[in-house]
């Protein structure tokens, strides 16, 4: 059984190198099977709406629209069991407040040195940001070529939790350098010139928590004027629409099929009645969580 102490799981050193390996592995994995569901259009295979496709390809031809970050779902991984890959939540911040924050206070609490766990998501998230200046190069170049552009950040007024990480994020892009802004995602204008808080004030980019397989269901017309906006390069949207085929019903068949010889890809029944991994995204793996029951469970290295 896993290791639990007063409350904390104990994982090794290895254990948790071997969860962020998977998902530097995985992420490069996903991408390739992006584009060759792109190149052989097989949305309608994987379960994604139609009336996203066209904000999917937009986003993916560009490395403007740049991936913030995302967390893989693993079973496995302890009491020597094969670490498989459940699923990449790429377009939520599910469990991001706990890796990042709640997790040091959960060990402080218990006395125990906050500095042994596996966990980089503030600093990494902030460099992130830093990348939709700089891109693929040096974020130490973003303060030469940061030239001003603000980052509207949007979460559903009656969404205490989603308000609360999305606040988070914020802070992270203030601290890389960015002038930001936050408003609830119902008080948010968008018209043909972009995307802002009145007809004056317009903002170059826009962090919006409502998933864009959500939006393609719920709010179709809003998704065609985000596309609009796109097309004429008005604003640039994050997380990126590609992030929907990140999480598409069927993108692990087609990894399965890409990547027959991979060992994360088996499709083992999971026994949820022990602690499932998760690992937060951003460029790199960055942060180790574990979920049970619904419910956060830190960790200390062993």
């Amino acid at each position: 059984m896993a290791n639990m102490e007063d409350g904390i799981l104990k994982v090794t050193e290895t254990q948790a190198q071997t969860y962020y390996d998977a998902a530097d592995e995985l992420y490069d994995m996903y991408v390739e099977a992006v584009d060759y569901i792109i190149d052989n259009d097989l949305f309608f295979d994987v379960g994604v709406p139609f009336n996203l496709v066209e904000a999917i390809k937009k986003s993916w031809e560009n490395d403007v629209h740049w991936h913030i970050f995302g967390r893989f779902l693993f079973s496995g991984g302890l009491d020597a069991e094969p670490l498989i890959v459940q699923g990449f939540d790429a377009d939520a911040p599910h469990y991001l407040v706990e890796t990042a924050l709640e997790q040091y206070e959960l060990l402080e609490a218990k006395g125990i040195d906050t500095e042994e766990q596996y966990n980089e998501v503030y600093e990494k998230i902030s460099d992130n940001f830093k990348r939709l200046i700089t891109l693929m190069d040096d974020t130490e170049l973003f303060e030469e070529r940061y030239d001003g552009w603000k980052i509207l950040f949007s979460a559903l007024a009656q969404n205490e939790a989603d308000e609360k990480a999305v606040r988070f994020l914020q802070q992270m892009a203030d601290d890389a350098g960015f002038e930001t802004e936050f408003e609830y995602l119902q008080n948010v204008h968008f018209g043909e010139d972009g995307i802002g808080l009145n007809d004056e004030e317009e903002f170059e980019y826009w962090y919006k928590q409502f998933k864009w397989s959500e939006m393609a269901h719920d709010e179709p017309e809003l998704l065609v004027t985000l596309t609009n906006i796109m097309k004429n390069q008005k604003a640039i949207i994050l997380n990126p629409a590609y992030t929907a085929v990140f999480e598409s019903q069927g993108i692990l068949k087609i990894l399965r099929q890409l990547y027959p010889d991979s060992p994360y890809l088996n499709d083992r029944k999971v026994d949820v009645s022990k602690p499932q991994a998760h690992v937060i995204f951003a460029y790199e793996a960055c942060g180790l969580g574990f979920v049970q029951d619904n419910t956060f469970i830190a960790h200390s290295l062993a």
